[in-house]
């Protein structure tokens, strides 16, 4: 059976997702004082779709050392922050400095080669700090694109509304809601808050390889309870997605039409081979990044 024959036979749109498996998120050290749960890569799953990495911070008090992440370098992906609350600034080599802030989407692409730092607000009544980094590795044809950043508010992004449930397209698509984050590849990135009690069936692309995280509370999927810093790898193939709360929780639904090989993550990057990532190290020991904006 060819390739395209072998993803048709697993595409049904009559039936819901599943979960596949469920994989508890690493608490991780970032730097400093700033502590993390790990939920991609793992070595049991290394990439959804183009998906590559989702580090889950807070909430944490907003102190100095919470989020003070230094100067480093990103090639070949797409780093992506996202808070619940809280606010972070973002500084990178293009020149950008941009308060984020909950709901808002930095879609940062790293391309041949940036470099970023971001901090967190600590200034007096600041919010406790909760959110998500992911990234997003480009296809081999745009690794070396020129490095840009995009800053999208909450306020242009879609929100979908159900009776006691809330849907935000972060990037991709829901039915006919579509974010105007601009991407590379076919993705989906959804942010889903549900009420205690609450139950949404979402249409998904059958074709996206998916994984649902729960950074708050709890989320059913179909008959399958997701925890609080537990990753739902889902079956592939269905259209639709059933999710349900009995307490209430927040999650995101991430994924994508899955990337070929070569793709390697190497460090701070997705390369097509461990020597390239070597080289690429070697350029940021030696200087030869780009500066950070002032």
């Amino acid at each position: 059976m060819g390739k395209e024959s072998a993803v048709a036979a697993r595409v049904d749109t009559s039936v819901e997702r599943g979960v596949a498996a469920l994989w508890t998120a690493k608490p991780t050290e970032l730097v400093g004082e700033s502590r993390v749960l790990r939920a991609l890569p793992r070595v049991e799953l290394r990439r959804v779709g183009p998906f590559v990495f989702c580090d889950h911070f807070g909430p944490s008090p907003a102190v100095p050392g919470t989020m003070s992440v230094p100067p480093h370098p990103h090639v070949g992906l797409q780093t992506v922050t996202y808070l619940f609350s809280g606010a972070i600034r973002h500084r990178d080599s293009v020149g950008s400095v941009q308060d984020i802030h909950p709901g808002d989407v930095n879609w940062m692409t790293a391309g041949r080669g940036i470099v970023h730092a971001e901090d967190v607000d600590s200034g007096p009544g600041a919010a406790p700090l909760h959110g998500l980094q992911t990234w997003v590795a480009l296809p081999r044809e745009h690794r070396h694109t020129t490095p840009s950043f995009e800053h999208v508010p909450a306020s242009k992004l879609p929100l979908v509304e159900h009776e006691c449930a809330r849907v935000r397209v972060l990037a991709g698509r829901l039915g006919d809601a579509v974010s105007p984050v601009p991407t590379f590849h076919p993705l989906t990135y959804l942010d889903v808050e549900l009420e205690a009690g609450a139950s949404v069936s979402l249409p998904v692309e059958p074709t996206h390889a998916l994984a649902l995280y729960v950074a708050d509370g709890e989320v059913a999927v179909g008959g399958t309870t997701v925890d609080r810093g537990v990753l739902a790898h889902l079956e592939d193939g269905g259209a639709t997605l059933a999710l349900h709360s009995v307490r209430g929780g927040r999650a995101v639904v991430l994924g994508g039409e899955p990337l070929p090989d070569p793709l390697v993550i190497w460090w701070n990057f997705v390369v097509d081979s461990v020597a390239e990532g070597r080289a690429r190290l070697a350029d940021w020991e030696a200087g030869r990044f780009p500066p950070l904006a002032p």
